[in-house]
């Protein structure tokens, strides 16, 4: 219990800990926008951890590569190992999610698995009992966990998976609960709503409640709030103003604030991102994350390199991705 949890930690300290500096952010390569497998308002963020939610890959792309599986492998490299980035096909990771699909793209099932020393300590899977609504909003329970992944035995440990029932649809919000929690998720879709004595007003959000402005497949803003209107947790997403492809978001939870710039090469995929973490001016750290893509542009291959304030690797991570 003791390690899973540990792996569970670091795992979410190493992706939440942004990095790059702000002078050295570079510029998209082009203006061009192409269809990309992963959406990356939502991969690679916390949106990951609301599997209610599976509004992670373009269903369209996925029918049409006619992918049946998704297998992401996460594994932690040593700098003296650094050589060994090529050569990971054969080790066991440190963890493993994995995607089924209907025949229209769809997530069917969702499986996160961990280990230790060769042998798995973790696993969640998530089956989906209904197609995703309008909203990217799908039913689905949790089939089965590993007895030593009980997080009864800490009651401070959060849940890393967010499993939420629809309450209430409106034509000026949505509202999910956690099932774990019994918290409140809300969407305020309208713009006109979105002042902070509407939120107030029309939601009545206590302090645990996530508030997101937009629909779950483009939040502009999430946020909690303390004594009603003073926002905490902020995430801003930037899109695009023409073709709502996401450039950048902005994390400020006191006293850092993160930043992730996406990248994408003169056909418009998306090869990259780098987040940067800073407390007021000074920048602290960063990680550079490189995506490799094949030649359907399918990401294949994603390295992350956390990096210090010398510009120098810190410590490595890869994540193999494999279609089947």
């Amino acid at each position: 219990m003791t390690k899973f949890v540990y792996f569970i930690v670091l795992f979410a300290l190493f992706f939440s800990a942004c990095s790059g500096s702000r002078k050295d952010v570079k510029k998209n390569n082009s203006e061009k926008v192409a269809p990309f497998l992963f959406r990356m308002n939502a991969m690679f963020t916390d949106a990951e951890k609301f599997v209610s939610f599976p509004i992670w890959l373009n269903d369209s792309l996925v029918a049409k590569y006619k992918i049946k599986k998704m297998t992401r492998s996460l594994y932690y490299i040593e700098l003296e190992d650094s050589l060994e980035i090529n050569n990971l096909q054969n080790d066991i990771p440190r963890e493993k999610r994995e995607y089924w699909f209907f025949d229209n793209g769809q997530l069917k099932e969702l499986s996160f698995s961990f280990f230790y020393d060769d042998e798995q300590i973790g696993n969640f899977t998530f089956l989906y009992k209904s197609l995703k609504d309008a909203y990217g909003y799908a039913d689905v329970i949790e089939a089965n966990s590993l007895e030593n992944t009980d997080y009864s035995e800490d009651e401070n440990m959060d849940f890393p998976y967010k499993t939420h029932q629809k309450v209430r649809q409106t034509e000026k919000y949505l509202a999910y609960q956690d099932i774990e929690t019994g918290d409140y998720l809300f969407y305020m879709l309208n713009k006109k709503n979105w002042g902070p004595l509407s939120i107030d007003t029309v939601l009545n959000p206590t302090q645990n409640d996530i508030i997101v402005l937009g629909k779950p497949m483009l939040p502009t803003k999430q946020y909690r709030v303390i004594n009603k209107v003073n926002e905490r947790d902020v995430q801003q997403f930037k899109y695009n103003s023409s073709s709502n492809r996401i450039e950048t978001i902005l994390r400020q939870e006191s006293p850092f604030e993160n930043n992730r710039t996406l990248i994408y090469n003169q056909n418009g995929y998306c090869n990259g991102y780098i987040d940067s973490t800073f407390s007021g001016k000074l920048f602290l750290t960063r990680i550079v994350s490189e995506i490799k893509l094949d030649k359907l542009n399918r990401p294949i291959k994603v390295i992350h390199r956390k990096e210090n304030q010398q510009d120098k690797t810190a410590r490595i991570s890869i994540e193999l991705i494999k279609y089947e």
